[in-house]
């Protein structure tokens, strides 16, 4: 495929999607094939087969703590964050083919962009270092919450020593095994496997996520283009006049139909990541209130900072497309139209009409955005102080 060869060429001549590559080829997927001719299965393999594996023993240690508020709290808070896992690693395999052709078609877009309108170099350069930031950003977050998975029960072990109490072998997730799990012969794979788990929970996590940020700042990029295109559309009658306005209009029709088709397919994901969030934050947000000051809610502070930074991520993402859609009716209000011939002045009442609609990405039935992330987070608040008032 000719497109997939120009793309590899023009991966090192600019800054977008270098994160998004690297997290991917931990996975053993190459994001620039829409099959996985150049992938390395048996990699995906290694690291998604113990997350699969992993959902057996937390959902029995979920049934067993059914009646302890603050052991079920912190089992159930894994489970979810494997179960979104699992969720984004299958709509990506699902999707694969049409998130692979819809880079190559927002890289070809803006391309042509380029050679049409120079300016638009700039726009696209700053939309791709904003998502390289937060892609970095999120990658290092997440990563963080990964390492203090994998610390917090040796943490526990230094400060029983420091007690003098009796040293209990704990793992970074609460799970019901059918092995004595004091026994180091059998704690030490079943540490591995706990570490393998959170490894491949958070590096599927960040695929999906990061690769939804490049979509979303790609998009804003075209509708940014097209508005200021728009304010610099010269006034000067007759057809030439009419055909650059149209130019302008189909590369907006372009973004919306990009926006709308990102909304459609990452619809069921936004549900999701909103709703086991919420529930992750009411009960990892429980563990860190019961546990605080220990050095152990260290773990659960960098967990539910994480789960803050998704939510607000997502709903950063839903408002920043919303916002560049309706931005695109400003620039119709910012160009010269006034001068503009009368069949051209009818083509813009049109735009403008069209342009009071914005793109939402929307979880079925709510929005994500900003109001959306501060309801949650309020709501999160009032459901701790009530697991807070179980286990008085």
């Amino acid at each position: 495929m000719s497109d997939e060869v120009q793309g590899k060429k023009e991966e090192e001549k600019d800054q977008s999607l270098r994160v998004q590559i690297l997290v991917y080829r931990c996975m053993g997927i190459d994001l620039w094939s829409p099959t996985m001719e150049n992938d390395r299965p048996w990699l995906t393999f290694v690291t998604m087969g113990p997350l699969f594996l992993f959902m057996v023993p937390m959902f029995l240690a979920a049934h067993e703590y059914i009646t302890q508020v603050s052991l079920l709290s912190d089992t159930l808070g894994s489970t979810f964050a494997s179960m979104l896992t699992l969720v984004k690693f299958l709509l990506f395999c699902y999707h694969r083919k049409e998130f692979v052709g819809l880079i190559y078609h927002i890289r070809a877009i803006l391309a042509k962009e380029i050679s049409v309108w120079p300016d638009a170099r700039d726009i696209i350069e700053v939309e791709n270092q904003s998502d390289q930031l937060l892609s970095l950003t999120y990658t290092r977050c997440f990563g963080l919450a990964g390492i203090f998975a994998a610390l917090k029960p040796f943490v526990g072990i230094i400060l029983s020593s420091i007690r003098g109490d009796e040293i209990h072998l704990e793992l970074p997730h609460n799970g019901v095994y059918p092995y004595d799990l004091q026994v180091v012969m059998w704690y030490v794979p079943t540490y591995l496997w706990n570490v393998m788990a959170s490894y491949s929970a958070v590096t599927m996590a960040l695929c999906v996520d990061t690769l939804l940020f490049f979509f979303t700042y790609n998009v804003c990029a075209i509708f940014k283009i097209a508005k200021h295109r728009m304010i610099h559309l010269p006034a000067g009658g007759g057809k030439e006049e009419l055909e650059g306005l149209v130019q302008v209009l189909r590369l907006h029709q372009k973004g919306l139909q990009i926006a709308d088709h990102i909304a459609d397919k990452y619809r069921p994901l936004i549900f999701l990541q909103f709703f086991l969030s919420a529930l992750q934050i009411c009960f990892i947000g429980f563990q860190v209130a019961d546990l605080f000051p220990n050095p152990q809610s260290l773990y659960f502070i960098a967990f539910v900072g994480s789960l803050l930074i998704a939510l607000f991520i997502y709903s950063k993402c839903g408002e920043n497309i919303k916002s560049a859609s309706l931005d695109f009716g400003n620039g119709l209000y910012e160009s010269n139209w006034t001068d503009y011939s009368p069949p051209t002045k009818r083509a813009l009442l049109i735009a403008a009409m069209r342009a009071q609609r914005p793109c939402q990405m929307k979880g079925y039935f709510f929005e994500a955005s900003m109001a959306t992330f501060s309801t949650i987070v309020r709501s999160a608040v009032s459901y701790i102080m009530m697991l807070r008032s179980f286990n008085a």
